[in-house]
């Protein structure tokens, strides 16, 4: 779980330029959003923030730990993290599907990508896959119960799965592609074109994508914030299958600490 934390503390600023684009009418450049794959650029710059999903990442973790009900864990953790005001980059803590379903307001068939960006604790804490499904069902549908939603939560919930029972990359691509969506992409391609949206099956595929791709777990947080769009996000789902594939280096996990409030 500590690898998404990771994906989500590198790719909130950058998140932030890209919002700012897209109100612009407009996008990151390409020679903007590739200066990330130069290793000498650091991974955390000093406004870098934990963010929405590691926060729910947390709630996840914290029901299933404790055998606790998904929806008011979340809305437990939504609710306080939410008191403390506007977020480090002066925004909402969340977005407004999720305040609205904070608040009862809404009937909770959202198809973005937050059912996956916090999914990664339930296949890294349980080990049959039976059991991973159904949680990840559970853990989905109180704020996400939609089809798209379930099926992308699942995707990253199975290649958390099979990442950290050594199934090849190979392996990993056919039954995702096989049994959720085609992950047929060209990473310059994206770097180039691709556009801001949470919407669950437009960035969650991208997300894997990037774990696929990678030659380590910091070159493929890097790769996945390179895609643009939503990077916290992005790069949160990736960095929760590096994880399981790669491990976490010492030093990611030494330099996020202090970015990790108490």
């Amino acid at each position: 779980m500590l690898g998404a934390i990771i994906g989500d503390v590198a790719g909130s600023t950058y998140e932030v330029d890209e919002i700012n684009m897209k109100k612009k009418g407009s996008k990151v450049s390409y020679e903007d959003r590739i200066k990330i794959l130069d290793k000498t650029v650091p991974l955390f710059k000093d406004n870098s923030s934990l963010t929405d999903d590691s926060v729910l990442t947390c709630a996840i973790a914290d029901a299933l730990i404790n055998g606790a009900s998904y929806e008011e864990t979340l809305k437990s953790y939504g609710l306080r993290e939410l008191s403390l005001g506007e977020d480090s980059y002066g925004r909402n803590r969340f977005g407004h599907g999720f305040i609205s379903w904070l608040s009862d307001k809404n009937n909770c068939n959202s198809y973005g990508n937050g059912c996956a960006m916090r999914i990664s604790p339930v296949a890294t804490l349980l080990n049959d896959i039976k059991d991973i499904k159904r949680e990840t069902y559970n853990a989905t549908i109180p704020s996400h119960n939609c089809y798209e939603s379930i099926l992308c939560a699942q995707a990253v919930s199975m290649a958390i799965y099979m990442a950290k029972n050594k199934k090849s990359k190979e392996e990993i691509k056919k039954y995702i592609e096989e049994n959720y969506f085609d992950l047929d992409f060209n990473l310059k391609d994206l770097q180039k074109n691709y556009c801001f949206t949470s919407k669950c099956t437009e960035s969650v595929p991208q997300a894997i994508y990037a774990f696929l791709i990678a030659d380590d777990f910091e070159d493929g947080i890097r790769k996945a914030i390179s895609i643009g769009g939503d990077t916290d996000t992005i790069a949160c789902i990736a960095g929760s299958i590096l994880e399981s594939y790669y491990g976490v280096p010492e030093e990611l996990k030494e330099k996020v600490d202090k970015y990790i409030p108490h």
